[in-house]
């Protein structure tokens, strides 16, 4: 179980720099402003700096998702909660990618959580005022970016479409990089706290309520780096061509928007999906100079893929969990 434990965890990280982080990159690379994998090393590189900036130093976001269930007090049990839940994300999000669908592990953690602390008969996991941060981060990510891009662009698209080439490409590789930090600020700090749950619960000791340590923000931004070496072509087609029809300009909009979007959310020490908030900025940027940019149809796959994650996540990690349970006695 301690293999199957740490295995998971780490296939958890993993999968969010491969599935996850490649958002950040996507307006820069389909818009051909930088080459696929240079763009995932710069991705790569910001992701580690965001993830050991805003864990080191800031980690509010982190305390808010430690508070939700901290398992590593149940001894075997909370062994099996925690891989049934990194387990139903990976699956989950595995699934997702197949179609290209970029989901949202963050929420995809929660609901896991929450699936497998109901397998273990945690009632107390429903308190109230541990999911406010949640489900308000949750509905302000998806508000926040949209809104964002779309003023952003209808202040600034006039002046981004007058730059020349050599600057509007300076611009978007900055966007891109700010967003790619602010990923690695609010999906490190989540991770981090579930690699230092993982060490707690294999010591059997409990994990605290403080900033993470600065050993599981290393481990974990590495191999956050390394999945989004890895690749995300098929998410990058999907929100960044196929769902909207971006120009370079609206590009820079975007990622300047939502990495403004995820650093207020981060500061207030919420976690939100920087999926849910890229995307919905790349749709506020294209819907700011034309409706007929923006594939309905596309973005109704993805809703339903962020509707359904919650309610799939929390059964997978509740079936998982009660799978470990049994394979175990």
């Amino acid at each position: 179980m301690r293999f199957v434990l740490f295995f998971s965890v780490l296939a958890l990280v993993f999968v969010n720099g491969w599935t996850d982080a490649p958002n950040a990159i996507a307006g820069v690379v389909a818009t051909g402003g930088m080459r696929y994998r240079s763009a995932a090393w710069m991705a790569a590189g910001c992701n580690i700096a965001g993830a050991l900036a805003f864990s080191l130093f800031g980690g509010q976001v982190a305390k808010t998702v430690l508070g939700l269930a901290d398992f590593s007090r149940l001894g075997f049990q909370g062994l099996c909660a925690l891989a049934g839940c990194f387990l139903a994300v990976v699956l989950f999000a595995a699934a997702a990618w197949l179609w290209g669908i970029p989901t949202s592990e963050s929420h995809g953690l929660m609901a896991g959580i929450l699936g497998s602390g109901l397998a273990l008969g945690q009632t107390g996991i429903f308190r109230w005022r541990d999911w406010q941060p949640v489900l308000a981060g949750l509905f302000l990510s998806l508000g926040l970016g949209f809104l964002l891009g779309l003023v952003l662009y209808r202040l600034a698209g006039s002046f981004l479409q007058n730059l020349c080439p050599r600057r509007i490409n300076r611009w978007q590789r900055a966007g891109a990089a700010a967003n790619a930090l602010m990923h690695g600020g609010q999906d490190g700090q989540k991770f981090a706290v579930m690699l230092q749950l993982v060490w707690a619960a294999l010591a059997a000791s409990p994990a605290g309520t403080e900033k993470p340590q600065a050993a599981a923000v290393f481990f974990c931004a590495a191999a956050m780096g390394l999945g989004t070496l890895c690749g995300g072509r098929r998410i990058i087609q999907k929100t960044a061509v196929e769902m909207v029809q971006i120009d370079p300009s609206q590009s820079i909009a975007a990622d300047l928007a939502s990495a403004g979007a995820l650093l207020s959310l981060s500061l207030m020490g919420l976690p939100v999906s920087t999926t849910h908030t890229k995307t919905a900025a790349l749709a506020g940027c294209a819907s700011a100079r034309s409706r007929r940019s923006v594939d309905t149809g596309v973005v109704g796959q993805m809703l339903a893929a962020w509707l359904f994650t919650f309610p799939c996540c929390a059964a997978l990690a509740w079936c998982l969990t009660r799978l470990l349970l049994a394979l175990s006695s």
